[in-house]
């Protein structure tokens, strides 16, 4: 197969894979009634980042920043989320989850591993291992 169909190809894997993602989020009833699709994906990195800084937040999910602080906002309204300002430096905005927020990100965990495990299940063990390994070259690729 010739690289240009190749990369055709891995768009479209890529896609059934993403949306696989925001399908299992509209699945889940405890999800899809009070997260939008955005607001679970921002809530998860949140989550999964500890205190991230709004920037960071922004810069991680390629968006703008208002694009973030919009989502944020609907975040913080639905008091998943708080606003924390830096006592060294008053213009960095970090963002953590709240005790409500820490229950919903679990959910919203449960369904990206639930994805994650299908994932790996369609393998053999060995087959997970360089798949792992193949992500962690192409993350590193983009994060280098």
């Amino acid at each position: 197969m010739e690289f240009e169909n190749k990369a055709h190809e891995l768009i479209m894997h890529i896609q059934i894979i993403r949306d696989s993602f925001f399908i299992i989020d509209k699945r889940n009833p405890a999800v899809c009634k009070v997260l939008g699709t955005h607001e679970a994906t921002v809530l998860f990195n949140i989550g999964f980042e500890g205190l991230p800084a709004m920037s960071e937040i922004a810069e991680k999910m390629s968006l703008r920043l208002s694009s973030i602080s919009w989502v944020v906002n609907k975040l913080e309204d639905k008091k998943f989320v708080r606003r924390v300002r830096s006592d060294i430096n008053r213009r960095i905005v970090r963002v953590e989850l709240t005790d409500s927020g820490k229950e919903i990100f679990k959910v919203v965990q449960g369904c990206y591993m639930h994805v994650s495990r299908t994932i790996l299940q369609a393998l053999n063990p060995e087959e997970q291992d360089v798949l792992i390994n193949l992500f962690r070259k192409i993350s590193n690729k983009f994060n280098g």
